[in-house]
């Protein structure tokens, strides 16, 4: 189960397209949605 995670993250993980800010806005809603999950996670278990 972990190994499916780590791969479905990384094919979403960000990348940098050449736009400073647009690469740190994408990480930020990265990681909000990472943080999502992550809380909705650990409420179901």
């Amino acid at each position: 189960m972990t190994t499916e995670a780590t791969e479905s993250e990384s094919a979403e993980r960000p990348t940098f397209r050449g736009c400073v800010f647009c690469y740190s806005a994408e990480w930020a809603y990265y990681g909000a949605k990472k943080a999502v999950g992550a809380v909705s996670g650990h409420s179901s278990q």
